[in-house]
Formats: C-alpha cells, structure tokens, sequence
C-alpha cells in the first residue's frame, strides 16, 4: 500500500492541531517517515490565536491512514 505523502501528512497534522488546540498556524519543525514502522512523525511549534508565545507538539500518524496514533502537547 502507498504511504502518505509529507504533504498528506502535514494536512492531518493541521486538523489534529485545530481540533485538540485550537490551532490553525503551525511549522513543522521535525519530520520522519519510518517506512519500517509504517509511521509518520511530527515535531511542529503552533500559536493559538491571541496566545503571546508559541508551544509544541509531537505526534505519530499512520503513515498509510493518516490516523493519529499517538499526539503529545509541549513536547
């Protein structure tokens, strides 16, 4: 089966941030794909609207469904 691409990737990352922070603007900082594992990791920095300073984000996604396995906040 075909993996996601990165920027298939980066979109499931942008609604994960939107529904679990509220976030709409992110960077990646980090990404990985791990063919092996069959996984997608994100290392990314957001800011909530109206927030004053940045915060960070890990998160593991299926590499083919793009579901999230495992997000972790200030990481």
């Amino acid at each position: 089966m075909p993996t996601l691409s990165f920027a298939d990737a980066k979109k499931r990352v942008a609604e994960q941030l939107r529904t679990a922070v509220g976030a709409d603007d992110f960077d990646v900082t980090s990404a990985k794909l791990e063919e092996m594992q069959g996984i997608w990791r994100f290392d990314v920095e957001y800011k909530k609207p109206k927030a004053m300073f940045s915060d960070t984000a890990f998160l593991i996604l299926d590499a083919i469904t793009g579901e999230v396995k495992e997000f972790r906040k200030g990481m």
